[in-house]
This record gives structure tokens, C-alpha cells and sequence, in this order.
């Protein structure tokens, strides 16, 4: 462990650099030094001070893995992947306290470094929990999109902020907005899902609560990040259309209504232009039409990559030159020093350098960087997974569980079994999904896996055995009442799929590259069964099976659904998905989770959504009719939900907005979590549009016998479109509405005239 002198016997060091760096000017303090200014006149008078590479460097960033931190770190760039995300490769505690201390002597080698004493913004990662250390790791994202609730997302947002900057991480490069329709794409899990509403609601709940915890949100990636094959980074071959109606949208949510002030330029070009260089995009669209006054920052070395891969650059230099002229604000991370070369050569000119440097200033400024730049080591250990925050992971992942099938064995009564039998990769891992601690390894303690939430549960009432003789299930399966099978997938980051079958080890001898992997607690975990073969094999014992699946995106369950007893969709839920699991199979909890995409029921369909646009023949195959095997906002329960007195508007001018409301009740025997889904469609326009969109939704939790009043408010935005000269505005004329349980089921429907 490194010796770092404190901050309280720094800080009067630095007052002094800084007020002797004024003295010049005749004054003790600075404009830029006054916290009771305006921030943009702060921002004036420092820009002013500033020389060029003061300037550069403002814009420039670095990645360090932990064993060149130390030799390579170049204290002068304005932004650093924080030192606290690499601690585990040099063995050093990396604890709430550790971080923070490792990074307030990083932040503070950053001010000196600099004549001017401007601290260093220290960015990371934080899909589903800040990712670093011991922090708590919450359900994946689109394990939170099947919550339906965008409140208890907001909640969560709400500790992943105060867990980063606990420690002085003030930019995380997320949420990943990037709707899911092709569910080959192996980065699926850390998205939303397919709808557009879902994506953008759940996207702004996550934004809001990072930018209101103090943290700089980055929504990403900008845009479409995905092509043909569900090949990630591919080139879009969207229409400008549907690029606007669809993948644009929850990026102009994040940015508009959440306040996001940064954003992630993607690796794939859009209308043959890459993304980190397309000033349509970037310029027109971000900064001039949605007012953006944030900054934009490549992915990782998508600067590169404009002339690596795209070929529209001949250098390095080349692509920056193009980037930064078209809308690129800092480049990530600055692999050339070129850029103060290039402002000098006229290839860049001051004045698009200083616009990128001036909304970085502003940022730094806004976060009070430079008025108090550090944090407190031990209130960060104090902070971080407190109780309180480890109770909501557990509550998020309860609310995350998605029923799929249940022939009555679910939930199991701790009576009628007596020996349960656990088989599968997934049944005493912690499957979290990427993204998930440092370097993707999560390093807290206090984890369930299954096993361990099933012994939990059963303790006194039942014994839990999970298996250990490999492919061969009937010297367990004998033995036991009820079988569980945790089956897990490979996907991830770099890991597109072409088959939707589970893994197996026969797959694994094919996959030279990674092998067949699950993502586990700390590394990748080799797949050493057939799991098609074994699920197979546990229903032919005859005895209740029943299926809990761990992925992110679509598995193809068509050759052995009809023989489960039961499917329940876990997702990665999380540190403490184990417990939720649990809790969901006893009737602890009732599983009010939802799909939020539609379940394919092979390969074949995909790009599978249920949002699409009238076919001009028809929508089957030869081997289907086309339709998924469980629709968008599907989801079973242990109870049951009756709808009844339907109300709404029947007409809309101006910028009113469409109130819909609905009586629900609980007619089951338990407690449980009903997700009220509108749908809404143009009868009549001037362009094609979808034959069913999401509105609206709300989740509410009702006991046995209990009504409640749902009110559900569609925003007039929601009844505008794209016309055919690319207009956004409201046709007038008439809009069917229903309600349902899903995107395939109407219970209530009506329609209104919208002005």
C-alpha cells in the first residue's frame, strides 16, 4: 500500500501556487478562483490565462492499466480512467477507503501538475453499480428494464452515484441507450431492450439520478451501435427515418429531460460517415436542433479507427483533424500528442478548440472541481455498501424476476419437497453480466449465488444438493423431489451470437477465440456440459424440472420448453440475485417482472420487435406464423389482476396530454405486482407508421382483494411523427388506445381525436 501525504496538508500548498499565479495581476484571488461567480465567468478568465497546450491538454484523457499507472501517468491531461477500476491487478486492497485514497493522491498530483490548479475529472464505468472495487452491484440493465419501474431505477441511480463519488468519480461512460432488435448482438444485456419508450424512460431515471448525485452521465452509443447479423460497431444501414423515430430518441430523452452532459460518439459510421467524425449528427442534430451544451467524447480509441478501419483518414493526425472539425470534443483516450500541432497548422482552428475546451471548463466548474476537488476516505468506506444499499439490490432483484412458464409447481412449498437437486454453470456463481467491477470482476464481499439463497430458504425444511457428476444427472436426480436447471450463455462485449442454443462443451472446441464462456464473479467460467443434452436428460427423469435462465438477450428453449414444469427468466440480477431467486421459487416474493423484448422462437426471426410497420404481404415463415414465442411485456404471476372501469379523453388540441385511467384489482390469494401497458396506433398518415407503439406503463403492487386507480399520462410528443418532407409534427386525425398485459393482448381499448 502507497503512502499519501493527506489532503488537509496539500490544500494550503496549492492556495498558495494559486494565489502567487495572481499576484502578477495585482489581486489575491482570481476570477476563475471565485466560487461566487457565474461559472461562465470563470470560465473567461481561465481560458484567457491559458496557453495553448494548457488548452490541449483540457481534452485530453488517459487509460493506465495499474502496472504502467504509476510510470506513464501524465499528471497534465484533464481526464483519467480512475486508478480504483485497475487496483486489483497490483493485489492492493481496493475497499471504498483504498479507492479514494489512490485517487485523491491522483487528483492531487493532477493540480499541481497544472500552473493553474485545475483538477483532473476522474471518469469510469457504471452500467449496473460503479465499477470498481466492493462497490454494490445491482441487476443489469436489461434486467432493470424488465422491472418496468423507472422510479426504482432512479432510486438505484441514486446509490450508484453516491458510491462514485464517495470516492471522487464525477463521469461514468453510461447508460447504454442503444435499443436492442436483433438479439444476435452480444451487448443486448446492457441495454433495454427493444422499445423505444422503455428505453428512453428507463434511460432519463438513470441520468437524472447520476446527474443529480453530482456525476457527469454519458449516455452511449451514439447512435445506432449495431448492424446487419447483429454485429456490434457494424456500419448502420438505417433509414434517416427510422434512425430519428427509433434509436435518436431515448438519446434525446437522456439529453433534453435527463440533463445528460456528456455523451459517447460510437466506433460505427451512420450513412457511411463514422460516428466520431458526422457532423449531421453530432453538430446539426446533437448541438444545433437539441441545444447540447455538454461535451462529446470518442469511444475508446474511435479516433484511430476513422483511419484504421474506416479508411477516411491517412493518419492518426489525419482523424483527429476530421473528429474534432466535426463535432468531437475530447478523445478518448489520447493516444497522439498532435493536437496542438494541428491548431498551429491551421488544421484545427482556435476557435473549434476553444468551444470543446470551454464545455469541459463549464463541467469541471459546475461539479465544484475546483473549489474542493477531493473526498473523504473514511466516509467513502462508510458510504459504500451500507445496508441500505445492499437491501435495494436485493429489492431490484426481485422485481427483476420474470415468470415464463409455470405448469402449478411454482411456487414450491417447502412441505411438499425434501430434496431439491441444483444443476448447471449458473448454480453457485454469481452470474452478474459484463460491466461489472473492476475490469469486470466484481471484488465485494457478501455475494448469493443460488445455492447459497436456496439453502438459505429451505434451511430446516428441506436439503438443497447441487450435482457434481458432470453430464450424468441420475445419480442426483434419483434422489430429489424437484430438479433446477441454471443454464447460462455466452454474451458479452466482443461476444456476438449466431446460434441462440445454450452452450455447450462441443461448442467450446469451435470458439478458438474465447471459448464457451459465462461471465462469473471474477473470470470467465468454461462450459463443461452439453446443456442442451442435460436439461433434456432431467425431463426425461420424470421428475418436475424446473429452468432458471441467466442471460441478457434470447435463448432458443423451443426443443425442451413443453417438458419443463416451469421457466423463470433471472437475468444477472446481481450481488444479491441468489436471495431474489430464491424468494421468487418459495413464494416469498410474487414475480412481477416483464419481457423488454419479444422472445423469438428461433434464430431465424431475428431482428425480432413488436413494434413494426405494416407488411405489404404477410409476417410468417414456412416453419411459423411469424409471431415470438412470449410478446414484448409478457410476464406470469402467482396472482391474478382484473381491469375495470376504463376512462380517457376522447379529444386533444395544443399540447395537452392523453389521461388514461383504469381500475386494477387483485383477485388472487397473494400479494403481487401488476405492469399496466398502453399501446397506442395511427389510424391514418402520411407516412407508414407502427401497427403498435408503448405509450405509457405503470407498475403498481396491490394485496389480495385490493383496487387501486392507475392514471396514465401520454405526453402530446407521443402523437407526433416524421412526415414524409421529415417535418416533426401531429397529423390530426384518430388514434386507437388499449390496454393490455402485453404488446399481443388487448384488455380495454378506445380511441382519440388528436388536433
Amino acid at each position: 500500500m502507497h503512502s499519501f501525504p493527506s489532503v488537509r496538508r496539500c490544500l494550503p500548498l496549492l492556495a498558495c501556487l494559486a494565489v502567487l499565479s495572481c499576484q502578477t495581476e495585482k489581486s489575491d484571488k482570481c476570477d476563475y478562483q471565485n466560487s461566487d461567480l457565474p461559472v461562465e465567468r470563470r470560465v473567461d478568465d481561465l481560458m484567457r490565462r491559458m496557453t495553448l497546450e494548457e488548452k490541449v491538454s483540457q481534452v485530453s484523457a488517459q487509460l493506465l492499466f495499474y502496472k504502467q499507472f504509476h510510470a506513464k501517468r501524465d499528471y497534465t491531461k484533464g481526464h483519467i480512467r480512475n486508478i480504483g477500476h485497475f487496483l486489483w491487478e497490483g493485489n492492493i486492497p481496493n475497499d471504498a477507503k483504498s479507492v479514494a485514497e489512490h485517487i485523491n493522491e491522483d487528483t492531487r498530483r493532477s493540480v499541481e501538475a497544472s500552473r493553474w490548479g485545475i483538477p483532473v475529472l476522474q471518469h469510469g464505468e457504471a452500467l449496473h453499480g460503479a465499477q470498481w472495487g466492493n462497490a454494490t452491484c445491482f441487476p443489469q440493465s436489461i434486467a432493470m428494464a424488465a422491472t418496468f419501474d423507472d422510479s426504482l431505477y432512479h432510486q438505484m441511480g441514486r446509490i450508484v452515484a453516491e458510491e462514485l463519488r464517495a470516492v471522487g468519480v464525477r463521469q461514468v461512460y453510461a447508460p447504454v441507450v442503444n435499443i436492442t432488435r436483433d438479439q444476435r448482438w452480444g451487448r443486448g444485456q446492457e441495454s433495454y431492450g427493444e422499445d423505444v419508450l422503455l428505453n428512453s424512460r428507463m434511460g432519463v431515471a438513470y441520468v437524472k439520478a447520476l446527474e443529480e448525485g453530482g456525476v457527469v452521465a454519458t449516455p452511449k452509443h451514439f447512435v445506432d451501435n449495431y448492424g446487419a447479423g447483429g454485429h456490434d460497431s457494424y456500419a448502420s444501414t438505417m433509414s434517416w427515418r427510422e434512425l430519428r423515430e427509433v434509436y435518436l430518441e431515448p438519446f434525446r430523452a437522456c439529453i433534453q429531460e435527463g440533463g445528460a452532459r456528456a455523451v459517447m460518439a460510437a466506433y460505427n459510421s451512420v450513412d457511411g460517415v463514422p460516428m466520431s467524425c458526422n457532423s449531421q449528427v453530432l453538430k446539426d442534430i446533437l448541438k444545433d436542433e437539441w441545444h447540447f451544451d455538454g461535451y462529446v467524447v470518442s469511444d475508446y480509441g474511435g479516433v484511430n479507427i476513422v483511419a484504421s478501419q474506416h479508411g477516411m483518414a491517412a493518419s492518426p493526425e489525419d482523424a483527429l483533424a476530421l473528429c474534432m472539425n466535426n463535432g468531437l470534443n475530447l478523445q478518448l483516450a489520447s493516444t497522439s500528442d498532435s493536437l496542438a500541432a494541428l491548431v498551429r497548422d491551421g488544421r484545427i482552428s482556435e476557435k473549434t478548440l476553444d468551444e470543446s475546451v470551454r464545455r469541459v471548463l463549464r463541467i469541471k466548474f459546475e461539479l465544484g472541481l475546483f473549489d474542493n476537488p477531493y473526498v473523504d476516505p473514511e466516509a467513502a468506506g462508510a458510504i459504500v455498501r451500507s445496508d441500505e444499499h445492499r437491501r435495494l439490490a436485493e429489492e431490484c432483484a426481485r422485481k427483476t424476476m420474470t415468470l415464463l412458464k409455470n405448469n402449478g409447481i411454482l411456487p414450491l412449498q417447502p412441505g411438499s419437497v425434501r430434496r431439491i437437486g441444483l444443476y448447471g454453470p449458473a448454480a453457485d456463481i454469481l452470474n452478474l453480466g459484463d460491466y461489472s467491477g473492476g475490469r469486470g470482476g466484481w471484488r465485494g464481499e457478501g455475494g448469493v449465488t443460488p445455492l447459497d439463497g436456496l439453502k438459505k430458504a429451505f434451511e430446516g425444511k428441506a436439503e438443497v444438493v447441487l450435482n457434481t457428476t458432470g453430464q450424468d444427472v441420475n445419480p442426483l436426480a434419483r434422489t430429489c423431489d424437484v430438479l433446477i436447471f441454471f443454464p447460462s450463455i455466452t454474451e458479452e462485449e466482443g461476444s456476438d451470437r449466431s446460434s441462440f442454443h445454450l452452450p455447450s462443451s462441443r461448442v467450446a472446441q469451435l470458439r478458438a477465440k474465447t471459448g464457451a464462456q459465462i461471465i462469473a464473479d471474477q473470470q470467465a467460467v468454461k462450459v463443461r456440459i452439453d446443456q442442451e443434452q442435460m436439461v433434456r436428460d432431467l425431463i426425461a427423469t420424470g421428475k418436475p424440472v424446473i429452468v432458471v435462465l441467466h442471460n441478457g438477450a434470447v435463448i432458443d428453449i423451443s426443443d425442451w420448453v413443453d417438458g419443463a414444469a416451469a421457466v423463470l427468466e433471472a437475468w444477472y440480477p446481481g450481488e444479491q440475485g441468489g436471495t431474489a431467486i430464491a424468494d421468487v421459487l418459495t413464494g416469498k416474493y410474487c414475480p412481477g417482472g416483464r419481457l423488454p423484448m419479444s422472445w423469438a422462437r428461433s434464430i431465424g426471426q431475428n431482428p425480432m420487435y413488436y413494434s413494426i410497420k405494416p407488411s405489404g404481404r404477410g409476417y410468417g415463415y414456412v416453419e411459423n406464423d411469424g409471431s415470438p414465442l412470449y410478446p414484448f411485456g409478457y410476464g406470469l404471476s402467482y396472482t391474478t389482476f382484473e381491469y375495470s372501469d376504463f376512462a380517457m379523453d376522447d379529444e386533444l388540441q395544443g399540447e395537452d396530454s392523453l389521461r388514461v385511467s383504469v381500475s386494477v384489482t387483485n383477485t388472487g390469494q397473494m400479494a403481487g405486482d401488476e405492469v399496466v401497458q398502453l399501446y397506442v396506433h395511427d389510424e391514418l398518415a402520411s407516412v407508414a407508421r407502427p401497427m403498435r407503439e408503448l405509450a405509457a406503463f405503470k407498475r403498481v403492487t396491490l394485496e389480495p382483494g385490493e383496487t387501486k386507480r392507475v392514471e396514465l399520462m401520454v405526453p402530446h410528443r407521443t402523437f407526433c411523427l416524421w412526415d414524409a418532407d421529415m417535418h416533426f409534427r401531429v397529423e390530426e386525425g384518430w388514434y386507437q388506445v388499449w390496454l393490455g398485459r402485453n404488446a399481443a393482448e388487448k384488455i380495454l381499448e378506445g380511441r382519440v381525436y388528436v388536433k
